[in-house]
């Protein structure tokens, strides 16, 4: 069974689970509804997100459109939150509408209005699927007419809506029923707010968006003004104009005379959001439309109006730059010249007011306007700028810089220093540069890290000006990295500082290596930080990832150390382990490293996980059964870690001995466990036989085990006791406990990326699932493989020890690949006998033939053989097809057997 199946059958599981807490009689409520019901209904969400396959869907919608049909109302209120919750992306995935549709729309039918509005809106809900069928449509639209209860009418109105938004037949049918509402007196006024909205949508049809044009514009020069219509009304003729691409420079005009001259506050505000909404993308805006904003800002009584005008003509200016230019080459330069005079008056004003945000927003629009001003022009028919332009920004930089930086809050002085930073580039190179990054670098000295923060981007800016900072900034921010290791927070943002603003040079290199080593208090022995670990690691980000491989890299690293983190606080670590496996395999798809460390990583959770099981099962009364079921994942655990030695041809010592430790601490359990549960399988490995001896040390793990392996016979001289089997439980819950609490061994060999050989190999005929072989009566396969093995050339001086290829040919039934892991995979392809048999008689039915094994000669890195295969000849086969599958091992010269790989499979089919 594939990974999809699984998910999939454990998608219906949980579908049936939710369906019998729904059913579950119980006590009911008030309401009569039972509490279960509605932590089932609430439990549909999690089946979407965790099980988002189309059948799993499908069967859940259909499920939650019954529920509707058929209880009352709470229940259909759940129901439709469920579909309100769901994403676009899950209902997409909805393949029997018609079921679902014939399931709610009756309930329109219904005399209860509630009910009908709640189905209203479930229809709404699910306008991505629904949006074209007639009798949805249909449906909405009596209820628009017929309504009489206004939540019911909302209902409609909000459902119409979004049929709407997606149909492209519906906006048509619902504009008369739009218009006549409207157009009634007797319609109530948040009735008609709410209809105003659905002419956004009518953009589809020209002559439409016209007349929706039309309608809303006779709304604004009716009788009634109020701030909600004019603003409503406003937004719907934006976002249809927009949409429709009609009229922008009219509706432009129209927005900025509303701001001009409306004197309602919501009303300017609203308008300012409406002009971004039109405008940041056209390019029918023009330099007098920029003037009438600069008017708006001059002529407001309300700071927030005024800020919001600034940040829309910022954003616009950013957008359009060169709105700039024409207006100071044209006949508009005297009237320019007086909006920058009165934004800098206002910028005064808010700095002694002491208003951060509009100071911000005064100085980041000077910048922009400056910024585009002072750049030279290319055409020669233009005129040179006033000198006043470059004296009025000398001006304001100063003024900038003279603001105090108590000012702000902490979010609010990154975009001030940002600011700041602008018009020191705006000015170069006539402003002093080293100056005021002098003058910063003391602040950073403080024990304000907030302040130090912001100031690091700020001075990592100002440096690229700097001329004089390589001649003393590296030996001064070095030195006072020797007073400032007491105060870490302090360090740390000099060592950034350091970092940003400072080329890599040798001396500086090494001269910073040996200050994060006292910082850190380096030691030798274990080449490990002792110290203010946190604050390296803040260092350590300042640095960016070279590469997207590094990247998934250092992310898989950082969720196996949250792993271990988890595991040291007695929590469960299995999510951090599977998303550092995620990463893993994304950082081999573009680096190809060594398989065994993805092994490695699975091996830990899969060993921690059972640990955690017979933990689990030492403090309750579990039974025999469920012992030896725990007892044979250690079993399996072992066998994995022994393969995994096998599998790596060239193995350090290192790595070996650390395996080699894991995989007794699994027999260890595993002998635990069967002594136990006195089953009649209990017997000593050969492996374990020197650990029964007296322990000397307990340092390591092999000490540990002895220990283990000594209180395990000292069990057999209290069987006598009647509280024996406490005892033992106590004890081997002691132990797992104890294995669980002992730091993860990893080898150096972990953190290398490169494989120890490679083998590539092929067959002929080529084995394929697409293009089975095919064989005729009585024929057998006569196969040809041969490749290369390559060594990596820092471990050349291996490549005489390989003296054989063993090539592993099986048949099966089925494809093998969808047994397991890939772990297990290359487990089964190795040892097909031993692995199958395992199994449960299903899986070892799946073996055609015994084994066959070839064996090669290397010669120059290169090997050959041609083998026979024999279809099976049996009469009882009711599919005279097959699965070859071979895998390659390495015979080095003392007889050693290294299951390196790789595998290969492909069907073949005889008559």
């Amino acid at each position: 069974m594939d990974e999809n199946t699984r998910d999939q059958s454990d998608g219906h599981k949980a579908l049936l689970e939710l369906e019998v807490k729904f059913n579950k009689k119980g006590r009911p409520g008030s309401l009569n509804i039972h509490g279960s019901q509605i932590q089932a209904l609430t439990g549909f969400i999690h089946i979407f997100e965790h099980y988002p396959y189309p059948v799993v869907i499908n069967a859940a919608i259909l499920k939650l459109a019954d529920y509707f049909r058929t209880h009352n109302n709470l229940v259909k209120y759940y129901v439709y939150k469920v579909f309100k919750e769901a994403s676009d992306v899950h209902l997409a995935k909805v393949f029997n509408i018609e079921e679902t549709v014939r399931r709610i729309l009756p309930v329109l039918g219904s005399n209860d209005p509630i009910a009908r509005s709640i189905a209203l809106r479930v229809l709404g809900c699910m306008s991505i699927i629904i949006a074209e069928k007639l009798d949805v449509q249909f449906g909405i639209m009596q209820r628009l007419e017929l309504a009489t209860d206004r939540i019911e009418l909302e209902a409609a109105i909000w459902a119409g809506d979004q049929i709407c938004a997606r149909s492209i037949r519906f906006p048509s049918v619902m504009f008369a029923k739009i218009v006549d509402q409207l157009e009634n007196p007797d319609t109530p006024f948040e009735i008609k707010l709410r209809l105003i909205k659905i002419f956004r949508h009518m953009h589809q049809d020209m002559g439409m968006a016209r007349q929706a044009k039309l309608t809303c514009l006779s709304l604004l020069e009716g009788k009634e003004t109020d701030s909600q219509l004019v603003i409503v009304t406003l937004r719907t003729l934006t976002l249809l104009l927009n949409e429709a691409v009609m009229d922008r420079k009219e509706q432009i005009e129209r927005l900025l005379n509303y701001a001009l001259l409306d004197q309602r506050k919501d009303v300017s505000y609203s308008v300012l959001d409406d002009l971004l909404l039109l405008t940041k993308q056209d390019i029918t805006l023009e330099k007098e439309h920029m003037l009438q904003l600069f008017q708006i800002i001059q002529s407001s009584q309300y700071p927030t109006i005024q800020y919001k005008a600034m940040h829309c003509a910022y954003t616009l200016i950013e957008a359009h730059p060169k709105l700039v230019g024409q207006l100071v080459y044209s006949d508009t330069l005297s009237s320019f010249l007086q909006v920058i005079q009165s934004f800098e008056q206002t910028l005064r004003q808010a700095i002694d007011q002491a208003r951060g945000s509009l100071m911000i927003a005064s100085a980041r629009l000077l910048l922009s306007v400056l910024k585009r001003a002072l750049k030279k022009s290319d055409s020669l028919m233009e005129v040179d700028l006033p000198v006043s332009f470059q004296s009025m920004a000398h001006q304001i930089c100063c003024l900038v810089h003279q603001v105090s930086l108590s000012c702000f809050n902490p979010t609010q002085l990154k975009a001030w220093l940002r600011v700041k930073a602008g018009f020191c580039g705006l000015l170069q190179p006539d402003w002093d540069s080293d100056t005021t990054f002098k003058e910063t670098y003391q602040l950073i000295k403080t024990k304000d890290d907030r302040l130090a923060m912001a100031l690091l981007p700020y001075l990592s800016v100002l440096s690229k000006w700097c001329q004089q900072l390589p001649d003393w900034f590296p030996q001064e921010a070095l030195s006072q990295l020797q007073y400032s290791m007491a105060t870490p927070s302090v360090y740390v943002n000099l060592v950034r500082l350091l970092l940003r603003t400072t080329k890599v040079d040798a001396a500086i290199v090494q001269q910073l290596k040996d200050s994060l080593r006292i910082f850190g208090q380096w030691d030798t022995a274990s080449e490990t930080y002792t110290a203010y670990q946190w604050q390296l690691y803040q260092i350590a980000r300042k640095q960016a990832v070279a590469d997207e491989a590094c990247f998934y890299w250092l992310h898989s690293l950082s969720f196996l150390a949250k792993a271990e983190t988890l595991l040291s606080q007695s929590q469960d670590p299995t999510e951090s382990y599977l998303k550092a496996m995620v990463d893993y395999r994304a950082f081999q798809v573009y680096e190809q490293p060594r398989t065994s460390q993805y092994w490695f990583i699975q091996l830990r959770m899969e060993f921690i996980q059972a640990l955690q099981q017979a933990s689990q099962l030492m403090n309750c009364q579990a039974k025999a059964r469920q012992i030896q079921s725990t007892a044979l994942l250690f079993h399996r655990v072992a066998l994995r870690y022994d393969f995994v030695a096998q599998s790596q041809f060239g193995m350090g010592k290192e790595a070996l001995r650390i395996l080699e430790s894991y995989r007794l601490c699994a027999l260890v359990c595993e002998h635990g466990l069967r002594t136990l549960a006195k089953t009649e399988q209990v017997f000593l490995y050969p492996s374990l036989m020197d650990n029964q001896q007296e322990k000397e040390e307990a340092d390591d793990m092999i000490g540990l085990l002895k220990g283990f392996m000594q209180t395990m016979i000292g069990w057999e001289e209290q069987s006598h006791l009647e509280d024996q089997d406490q005892t033992c439980r106590q004890d081997m819950k002691s132990m797992l406990d104890t294995l669980l609490t002992q730091p993860w061994m990893l080898p150096a060999s972990f953190f290398k990326s490169q494989k120890n050989v490679q083998i590539q190999f092929s067959t002929d005929p080529v084995l394929s699932e697409q293009k089975p072989i095919m064989l005729k009566p009585n024929e057998d396969l006569v196969i040809k493989f041969e490749g290369l093995v390559q060594v990596q050339p820092r471990l050349k001086h291996l490549e005489k020890h390989i003296k054989k290829v063993m090539i592993v040919s099986f048949m099966t039934k089925e494809k093998m690949l969808h047994y397991d892991d890939r772990l297990g995979i290359n487990m089964l392809f190795s040892e097909p006998t031993q692995m199958l048999g395992m199994q449960d008689s299903m899986y070892q039915s799946v073996l055609l033939q015994p084994p066959t094994v070839y064996m090669a000669n290397v010669r120059n890195s290169y090997f050959t053989y041609t083998g026979l295969l024999n279809p099976p000849k049996s009469n009882t086969l009711t599919k005279k097809e097959a699965w070859i599958n071979v895998f390659i091992k390495i015979l080095d010269q003392d007889s050693n057997v290294w299951s390196v790989g790789p595998l290969q499979w492909g069907k073949v089919i005889w008559q």
